[in-house]
């Protein structure tokens, strides 16, 4: 379990910071947006920006914080706010499926992450609920999937988080198209890439 401590400015400050992520994550569901029409769209394309509690307020900078980073295949501000045995659940049966069980096992995912699926991501909403002590942030993501074999896609994907004083206790990404995802994974497997039907990290 994390240690429990005193919660400080800093500690609400984290809280947003899942990203988780992350998923990092959404790396399934076509959707109808057109890559060549958006190159240098920024990560944040939310409607839903304003809000008159500043701790939403912290919590919503530090999510779209933590998935410009993840776009440039940086975990770090990521993986140092989440518990040491955070739960990190990635829909499906497959390489990128399963749920990691520890900070050091979401690391190793989002290593599988970046060479599988690399690509940027656009954040569309992102909703904050509940207190510093358990605090709910659901967030509505697309992720402009390049992968080293195929053509460019956009995937959606909603990611839930819980936390508690500024740290992810757990996370699950659901994915809209597992489909597609299953697909891109099996054209790499299929040019030589092993990795792309390796078991799930699940430490």
């Amino acid at each position: 379990m994390p240690s429990r401590r005193t919660p400080t400015v800093l500690d609400l400050a984290a809280v947003a910071v899942l990203g988780l992520t992350i998923v990092g994550c959404a790396t399934a569901g076509s959707t109808t947006m057109n890559i060549a029409t958006a190159p240098h769209q920024d990560v944040d394309q939310t409607a839903d920006g304003t809000t008159l509690n500043p701790y939403y307020a912290v919590v919503r900078s530090k999510i779209l914080g933590a998935f410009r980073e993840l776009s440039e295949h940086e975990d770090s501000p990521a993986l140092s706010l989440m518990a040491d045995d955070v739960q990190y659940t990635f829909d499906g049966d497959h390489a990128l499926g399963g749920t990691r069980v520890s900070r050091a096992g979401v690391k190793k995912w989002f290593g599988r992450l970046f060479r599988l699926l690399p690509g940027r991501f656009v954040v569309r909403s992102v909703e904050v609920t509940g207190w510093p002590w358990r605090t709910r942030a659901v967030t509505t993501l697309e992720h402009e999937v390049t992968p080293p074999v195929g053509a460019a896609y956009w995937a959606t994907a909603v990611q839930t988080a819980e936390l508690r004083w500024g740290v992810a206790v757990r996370i699950r990404t659901h994915v809209d198209d597992m489909a597609k995802l299953v697909h891109t994974l099996d054209a790499l497997a299929e040019r030589g890439n092993a990795e792309a039907k390796a078991p799930p990290i699940v430490e």
